[in-house]
């Protein structure tokens, strides 16, 4: 069973060693539903850490694989690393009972937008609101299986006003952002209500699950 405290404490000392690092901090930008769970209150919790290179084709792929390793390595045992075509990934496991970590490192060029951002004193490099929704949106469809999470995250980005960076979005669709929405809802709509909360069961609270069902 997740324990959501050791979780997020794991991933909160992480993301400490990694931004402490001079050599690697200003090359990572932190993103995907775990920047949207610390830094903008999506009360969905998130069990994994998401980055970009910011400059991939500057960037030394191997440097950074080598010190995300030596820093994992503090943490528990790497169960899978490797530096795939677009991706540097990492399983972290901290205990046999316990949910892994997963760290994905994105080595694709992209316009996603970042500013500086601090959580419990840690400085980094956070994505942008506009930023994360218009990602959101993309993945939405763009994955081979729709994930809820995303759909999840959608609808609470959308029912709080965020904003859509159209550009971010474009960039990885190659749609504007009415074509987009249409085909979202279109997806959204064929999803069997018995299916909401699949992939969600242990990242909500019983309130938000009685809101995504209702929902």
């Amino acid at each position: 069973m997740l324990n959501k405290a050791k979780h997020q404490l794991l991933m909160t000392q992480i993301l400490k060693e990694i931004y402490s690092d001079i050599e690697i901090s200003s090359t990572l930008g932190f993103k995907g539903g775990t920047c949207a769970y610390f830094f903008y209150h999506l009360p969905r919790f998130s069990v994994d850490l998401d980055f970009d290179l910011i400059q991939p084709k500057l960037a030394d792929k191997q440097a950074v694989f080598d010190k995300i390793e030596n820093i994992l390595k503090k943490f528990g045992t790497i169960k899978e690393q490797q530096i795939k075509r677009w991706t540097i990934f990492f399983l972290l496991s901290y205990g046999d009972e316990e949910h892994n970590i997963k760290i994905e490192i994105s080595t694709r060029e992209n316009n996603n937008k970042y500013e500086p951002k601090e959580y419990l004193g840690i400085a980094m490099f956070g994505a942008k609101k506009e930023t994360l929704f218009a990602n959101k949106l993309a993945a939405l469809i763009g994955r081979k299986n729709i994930a809820m999470r995303d759909v999840y995250d959608v609808y609470y980005f959308a029912k709080n006003s965020w904003e859509i960076d159209e550009e971010v979005l474009k960039f990885w669709t190659g749609r504007r952002l009415k074509e987009q929405l249409k085909k979202c809802l279109e997806t959204v709509e064929k999803i069997n209500d018995r299916d909401i909360l699949r992939g969600l069961g242990e990242v909500l609270d019983e309130k938000e699950k009685n809101w995504a069902k209702k929902n």
